[in-house]
């Protein structure tokens, strides 16, 4: 889920880009632009969910591939590890934030990636999530969510009223319910909507799953 542009401007405005060879580029922007949001991750009240920053290609929406990633100030340099989803994963320190060291990602080249802001599930779900875990997500997204928007949050964002499930390019079976119902895969995600699960069901995936992120109710 794309947050709104409103929250995500000083990215935009901090965010830049230079070659690096003839068929990479270095995307580059601030610690602090990133630390920003990410210190709400450290706070209390969504423990099982956190803010998490992608590339997405401005041509198709879908994530773009980060190829390496590294912090540097002066002399310091730390190489970043990037996980399969291709997550902007820094690390959240009070200090670094004082340092504000430039961060760069290493992407394809000939292509134009936006800075995303989603709130996502910490926990990796395998090939199933139980009813149980959606019904602890959704409160602790919707409460991220309002964090994130502000006090006067509640008055124009819409209630997550389930999960997306992400998958890898080429999964296309559908999610099975244990109650014998099935979810569909468009796109390559699966919406579980919570009112949709019985207490006791579990939902099993066709293959692994990326992420999990909220589903915004319409």
């Amino acid at each position: 889920m794309k947050l709104a542009h409103w929250l995500l401007a000083g990215l935009f405005a901090t965010a830049s880009v230079c070659a690096q060879d003839v068929n990479a580029q270095n995307i580059q922007m601030r610690y602090s632009t990133l630390y920003g949001k990410l210190k709400q991750n450290v706070k209390q009240g969504h423990d099982d969910v956190r803010i998490a920053f992608y590339l997405l290609n401005q041509k198709d929406g879908e994530v773009c591939t980060v190829h390496k990633g590294w912090m540097q100030k002066e002399e310091h340099y730390e190489e970043l590890v990037i996980p399969a989803d291709d997550e902007l994963a820094v690390p959240i320190d009070s200090n670094l934030r004082q340092a504000n060291p430039d961060v760069t990602f290493v992407i394809d080249d000939g292509i134009t990636c936006d800075v995303s802001m989603q709130v996502i599930a910490n926990k990796q779900y395998g090939q199933s999530v139980s009813q149980s875990d959606v019904a602890s997500l959704v409160p602790q997204m919707d409460n991220l969510l309002s964090d994130l928007g502000g006090m006067f949050s509640s008055w124009f964002m819409p209630e997550v009223g389930g999960v997306v499930v992400h998958f890898a390019d080429g999964v296309t079976k559908p999610l099975q319910i244990s109650s014998g119902k099935a979810i569909n895969v468009e796109n390559r995600k699966a919406i579980i909507k919570l009112v949709e699960l019985s207490q006791g069901d579990v939902v099993t995936f066709p293959a692994e799953a990326l992420k999990v992120t909220p589903w915004i109710q319409r």
